[in-house]
């Protein structure tokens, strides 16, 4: 709030008392108080036609409003209940041309708004963050101040026109949470409720809350030397990632190397019996030509994070797949529907600027719903398949019992289908990763379905 300046001018007699009556309510005020507050109305008119006795200036507004404005030019400090006070008390202010009570509410503390019948005195101080201080709150309440006194004073009207109070039609406990979490307070938050209470800071433009609403989980990997940030794909947002040429410590070479070699051998001591052959799947004809250094994307929450985390992403509709080529024994995750949407639409860009044509990987003629075909690597990551531990994914494919026609992603240009296995996921943890024009995907962590009976072992009774 503005600082306040104790020196009254002489605009009128200091222990002059004027006669002032506002609707059906009488005021006495002296010289000192309405000077306090002018040029004004009042000091303008009492100069010009000083006030005879017994004489009373009649004024056909609210005694409600006067009485706090009143209270103004005595001097004290307003204490505004709710958004109908405050509106009255900014049209009135105008009215009067009281030009130190207008910088007031201008510069007022707290915003009012009325959600769902609920007043609300919301602090301006909640919005100290950067991304919550242009908000539907102050934009919309500096919006409606602007034009009151826009229409009033530059059209020269006898009085203002009126103005209604801004009204939310959304949830007032959903507010009343976000409000908690502006103050610094936390509280265990269901899945359902934290995307409700994102719901509503996206509404209310709070983007720095957004960002602290959703999930995310920071950790140091000692293997790799590396930071990471784990979040779900459909709560990243795109502009946000980069993908660094990372100085690799000899943790995270050996790391690569095991994961992104020329053949994604797997092995888990323990196991009575040699794996079959085909076990040996490749993430791409092009990885074995190449020496690979794969590097990671990266993101930075916006508002939030002052640097960028190496990306763990985790896909949760069960709208993707692990397709293994018994062929070419090469594994592609296809994406598809809303996934597929997302995926093109967070990355597209970003490999664009690195010489990448994400179009590249998208299964041509299939309508409208986007399908992407992308070269994955499945060396590191624990798997359950059919709600059991699956160590070997693998084997799977090199059993006889398991046999599909799939699609075959070797060459995007003519696609056709060959034998292969598919899984389906239902969520899954994964790494993005470049080199030159190739791009990877590295599973961390998975649970998958193999087939229609599996698939309804899957389902919840409502």
């Amino acid at each position: 709030m503005q600082q306040f300046d104790p020196m009254i001018p002489r605009l009128l007699p200091a222990e002059a008392m004027y006669s002032i009556q506002v609707g059906t309510k009488l005021f006495k005020v002296s010289g000192a108080s309405l000077s306090s507050d002018g040029p004004s109305y009042f000091t303008d008119k009492f100069s010009r036609e000083p006030q005879q006795a017994g004489e009373v200036l009649f004024i056909d507004r609210c005694s409600d409003t006067f009485q706090l404005i009143y209270l103004h030019l005595q001097g004290y400090v307003l204490d505004i209940r709710d958004e109908m006070q405050f509106t009255t008390l900014v049209s009135d202010a105008m009215y009067y041309n009281l030009p130190r009570l207008r910088r007031s509410l201008q510069d007022y503390d707290y915003l009012f708004a009325n959600v769902s019948g609920r007043t609300f005195k919301i602090a301006k101080s909640l919005f100290k963050r950067e991304g919550d201080s242009f908000n539907y709150f102050t934009l919309t309440s500096d919006r409606v101040y602007a034009d009151l006194e826009s229409v009033f004073i530059d059209k020269q009207l006898l009085r203002p026109p009126p103005q209604e109070p801004l009204y939310v039609s959304r949830s007032a406990d959903l507010l009343q949470d976000l409000l908690q979490w502006l103050g610094g307070a936390t509280m265990e938050l269901d899945d359902s409720r934290r995307a409700s209470l994102v719901a509503e800071a996206r509404y209310y433009h709070l983007q720095n809350l957004e960002q602290r609403l959703l999930k995310a989980q920071l950790s140091y990997n000692p293997l790799t030397g590396t930071d990471h940030i784990m979040m779900r794909l459909q709560d990243l947002q795109e502009g946000h990632f980069e993908f660094p040429d990372h100085q690799l410590t000899p943790a995270a070479v050996s790391l690569q190397e095991n994961c992104c070699s020329d053949s994604t051998t797997e092995s888990t001591p323990g196991l009575e019996g040699p794996l079959p052959q085909l076990k040996r799947f490749k993430s791409n004809p092009s990885v074995e030509k190449l020496k690979k250094k794969w590097n990671f994307a990266c993101y930075k929450r916006p508002f939030v994070d002052q640097k960028a985390h190496e990306l763990v992403f985790q896909i949760d509709p069960s709208d993707c797949t692990l397709v293994f080529n018994r062929r070419n024994k090469i594994i592609h995750l296809q994406l598809a529907s809303q996934s597929a949407k997302r995926f093109e639409k967070l990355f597209s860009k970003p490999l664009k600027e690195i010489d990448i044509n994400l179009a590249n990987y998208k299964v041509k003629d299939q309508g409208q719903e986007p399908k992407y075909g992308l070269p994955a690597c499945i060396s590191i990551a624990d798997f359950t398949v059919n709600g059991m531990k699956c160590p070997h994914v693998t084997r799977l494919v090199a059993e006889g019992k398991c046999d599909e026609r799939v699609i075959d992603f070797a060459d995007m240009d003519q696609l056709n289908y060959c034998s292969g296995v598919q899984l389906h996921l239902t969520k899954s943890l994964w790494k993005f990763g470049v080199n030159g024009s190739n791009l990877i995907l590295i599973a961390l962590k998975a649970e998958a379905f193999t087939g229609i009976k599996e698939y309804c072992r899957t389902l919840e009774y409502l």
